[in-house]
């Protein structure tokens, strides 16, 4: 025989010998289907089998879901947790804003009740107002009052703290108004010197500070005085504490040299009185009108 002849005839074996397996696992498969299962179990014996087979995947499959679940629902909880954190804490920002502008508008009027008790021996006093800013350079001397037009603050209306006058409204605006200290180096106010009844008129250095004008050498001012408004400047009410005589010296003219220690704490300025302006005592000594530009 030729080896082809040999080749093709253990190539028709080796498909017979494959024919005759597959053919044999078949019938075992087919007996194991008809054939009952052991024991009080029901289903063949192939059933069983598959069963067998299949229950270590069928749990694997079931841990493997399980844990997916749990992983897409612990990442879906992450995300409702933090979008709730971010929601929380932009309603406790709100809230703490909230409380802080209340505890504010309760802290203010507080002030204003215990500055309009202390400033009930004022005259004409209108309203309590706070200090917004305070502005000091090169001999100005003023500040932003919180108080306007729509409350009833016109140009020229006086401020006051219970210790003493402070100043005046310059510009008023709707609801902030700027106001000329009696610091200014343009401010002035016509005074009086309570113990001795002589006229004068005070005015700012521009650097923290006031003098006493139109005081003659012949007064008998001293050291201490208290000095107060003379209401002779159509702006100022009479009998409003200005300060205390702090020095007195000889003047280059006919004059003294008197400083003056302010009854205000201008440094220390958080709300003001609002006086409303009196007019000028008509032939008052001393009289026109002093109250600066």
């Amino acid at each position: 025989m030729s080896s082809s002849s040999v080749e093709i005839a253990t190539g028709r074996s080796r498909r017979s010998g494959l024919l005759l397996v597959c053919v044999l696992v078949f019938c075992v498969l087919l007996l194991s289907a008809q054939a009952p299962g052991g024991g009080k179990r029901r289903g063949s014996l192939l059933q069983s089998w598959i069963l067998s087979v299949a229950a270590p995947v069928g749990r694997a499959v079931l841990l493997v879901s399980r844990g997916v679940s749990g992983l897409a629902d612990s990442t879906s909880e992450a995300f409702s947790a933090r979008a709730e954190n971010v929601r929380l804490k932009r309603d406790l920002t709100a809230k703490n804003q909230e409380l802080f502008r209340l505890r504010a508008e309760v802290s203010q009027a507080a002030r204003e009740r215990l500055l309009l008790s202390g400033g009930a021996a004022l005259p004409n006093v209108q309203m309590a107002a706070p200090v917004l800013l305070i502005e000091s350079r090169a001999g100005v001397q003023s500040a932003l009052v919180g108080v306007g037009s729509s409350s009833g603050a016109r140009p020229g209306s006086p401020i006051a703290v219970p210790e003493g006058l402070v100043g005046r409204l310059v510009t008023v605006g709707a609801t902030v108004s700027r106001a000329q200290l009696l610091l200014d180096a343009s401010a002035a106010v016509g005074a009086r010197i309570v113990r001795t009844q002589e006229l004068g008129v005070v005015r700012g250095d521009g650097r923290g500070g006031m003098r006493l004008n139109n005081v003659p050498t012949t007064s008998r001012v001293a050291a201490g005085d208290a000095i107060e408004s003379a209401g002779i400047d159509g702006i100022y009410p009479r009998g409003v504490a200005i300060g205390r005589v702090a020095s007195v010296a000889k003047g280059s003219d006919l004059f003294l040299e008197i400083r003056v220690a302010p009854a205000a704490q201008f440094s220390r300025l958080s709300d003001v009185l609002l006086l409303a302006p009196s007019p000028a005592i008509p032939g008052a000594a001393g009289g026109g009108r002093s109250g600066g530009p």
